[in-house]
């Protein structure tokens, strides 16, 4: 099972194998509230008992990666990874490289609001 976080939802995908085309597609199983994710009575119907596990594992997992602490961490990591990012895409990126940039672009407009909600200003630099 994959997991799309997207603006204000989780979407849980799985894979099914479609003999029509002799491969693998994407069907959303359900959606969660990315504020407040919880497994609802239709999204249990949905799932088999394994892939119940996984969501549980999967939110166990997020709400851990959220935890004050894991989030500060991350907020002072940022400035380097955005430079190891940069590399990749100078260097061309690979065969993911176009949906990354999506994602890096929505999540950027995020922490923009997010950053000028808070009152934090770009600031002039001296390079």
């Amino acid at each position: 099972m994959q997991f799309r976080e997207r603006s204000k939802v989780i979407q849980l995908i799985r894979t099914i194998y479609d003999p029509a085309i002799k491969r693998g597609r994407a069907e959303v199983v359900g959606k969660m509230d990315k504020d407040d994710p919880r497994i609802d009575g239709q999204l249990r119907q949905a799932c088999s008992p394994a892939e119940l596990a996984e969501v549980e594992d999967y939110l166990a997992q997020r709400a851990q990666a959220l935890s004050h602490g894991a989030v500060r961490q991350a907020a002072q990591d940022l400035p380097a990874q955005m430079r190891m990012a940069e590399r990749y895409f100078r260097m061309g990126g690979d065969a993911v490289a176009g949906s990354a940039a999506a994602e890096i672009f929505a999540a950027w407009d995020d922490l923009k609001k997010a950053l000028h909600k808070g009152g934090f200003r770009k600031e002039k630099r001296d390079d």
